[in-house]
């Protein structure tokens, strides 16, 4: 008998939830729009995402300076640990 190979893959990231990891310092419209932003110059089209993708998301957003940066460091902390 022939066992199907099942693969068992981690849920996706959706943008939405990237955004809600940085809402609560920069507020919902900042945080939706400098993932957008990220995702764009990154070349990320699809919802949700991996994993790899939402952390190079947040990494994308970790270099820029001050609040936000310090933010995305801490989201992505936040996300390894899911």
């Amino acid at each position: 008998m022939e066992q199907a190979n099942i693969q068992m893959t981690e849920p996706g990231v959706s943008r939405a939830d990237l955004a809600k990891l940085l809402a609560q310092a920069l507020g919902n419209e900042k945080a939706s729009d400098v993932v957008q932003k990220a995702a764009s110059k990154l070349g990320i089209r699809r919802d949700p995402l991996d994993k790899g993708q939402a952390l190079s998301v947040l990494e994308q957003i970790a270099q820029t300076p001050g609040l936000v940066g310090i933010t995305a460091r801490f989201a992505k902390s936040r996300l390894h640990l899911r």
